[in-house]
């Protein structure tokens, strides 16, 4: 019974990790809209993978240290986010790709 309190611990921060990163992300993407030159993006694109870096640093010393295995669906979330992001799958799919993120280039200059 332990374990599985665990695992539904550990479930449930990842869910609060996921919706950091989200609102991360979304803070970024309208920030980078009002940005006034390709620099000042840069530097915000910048700041963003600081912060994600950060909280998947804080997030991993915290987790109790049972893991719930991975189900064929969350393996196939995997992708081009696995370096950006560690090795969490489930948060690939929450994230774009840098290159995906707007850039909106020619506007408020």
């Amino acid at each position: 019974m332990e374990d599985h309190s665990i695992l539904k611990i550990n479930d449930q921060l990842r869910i609060i990790k996921y919706h950091v990163l989200e609102i991360i992300n979304n803070t970024n993407q309208f920030a980078t809209h009002l940005a006034k030159s390709d620099s000042e993006r840069q530097k915000l694109k910048n700041e963003i993978i600081e912060n994600v870096e950060q909280i998947n640093k804080n997030y991993e010393p915290h987790m109790l240290r049972h893991s719930t295995p991975l189900t064929e669906e969350k393996r196939s979330v995997k992708g081009s986010l696995t370096p950006f992001l560690g090795e969490d799958p489930i948060c690939a799919k929450y994230i774009p790709k840098l290159e995906e993120w707007p850039t909106f280039s020619g506007e408020g200059e």
